[in-house]
């Protein structure tokens, strides 16, 4: 396997990178760059598994990075960002989904709820065959979502059944629910604008690497459909959320 340490540049260092980010190191970008950020976390990976802490990634610490969980196809199969970006902050959410009013729900979460009216403006229980008799939906298979991305969530899903990836879909963990940020208190959720969804939870847990192709819970396979479709997938965030999928465009 390819020496890596600072400096260096290839495909290589993009497997080394998600590895990384998989143990919590959020500030690495997957860029293929071993730069200072890399460096450091490659430094404290080494000293935790009683390797000397010199940021050169060779068969020392393939093989403690192997014990850990390290696969090497991690960054092969990971999906291209599209030609959009996710939308970042709640006035950007705001411009196109509309301002609320609302107060902290007052039990120590991130919970919050909205007080003026705007949900039931709003949010719409849209009807997704495809979700009918999956856990955690209701009977009727409508889920809540944003009025204005109601329809995209309809094509999203009627595409992915298209391409066969409902076969993929194992659980659905919920779309609008007023609610900070996970870990925040000021960062509003896409999910309390209702603006997307998340599934698969199991497989695809904050902050850990996204079920691999072929694995149990895999979403990699349905991204670029997504992406088609407006949504903006969560195993692109710094800090990977391989279950969620919001709307950032607006069709």
């Amino acid at each position: 396997m390819e020496t890596i340490k600072l400096g260096s540049n290839s495909p290589q260092v993009k497997r080394w990178q998600y590895f990384l980010i998989g143990l919590d190191n959020h500030q690495i970008v997957a860029d293929g760059d071993f730069g200072q950020k890399t460096h450091k976390a490659t430094v404290q990976f080494q000293e935790a598994n009683g390797l000397v802490g010199d940021g050169v990634v060779g068969p020392k610490s393939y093989l403690a990075a192997f014990r850990a969980g390290y696969r090497l196809k991690e960054a092969f199969e990971y999906p291209d960002k599209p030609d959009f970006g996710p939308l970042t902050g709640n006035a950007a959410r705001a411009r196109i989904f509309g301002n609320f009013k609302f107060k902290s729900a007052g039990d120590g979460t991130e919970a919050i709820i909205v007080t003026d009216g705007w949900a039931e403006k709003n949010i719409e229980r849209v009807d997704i065959p495809q979700l009918k008799g999956m856990k955690n939906v209701p009977p009727s298979g409508k889920v809540q979502f944003h009025r204005l991305g109601a329809k995209q969530l309809q094509s999203l899903f009627a595409d992915w059944e298209k391409a066969g990836f409902m076969k993929n879909i194992l659980t659905w963990e919920g779309s609008y629910v007023p609610r900070y940020v996970r870990g925040s208190r000021s960062s509003l959720s896409n999910h309390a604008f209702g603006s997307a969804f998340d599934i698969n939870y199991a497989w695809n847990k904050l902050g850990q690497v996204p079920a691999l192709v072929g694995e149990k819970g895999c979403v990699r396979e349905m991204v670029a459909i997504a992406h088609k479709n407006g949504f903006y997938w969560g195993g692109h965030f710094s800090r990977l959320d391989g279950m969620h999928f919001e709307v950032a465009v607006v069709k």
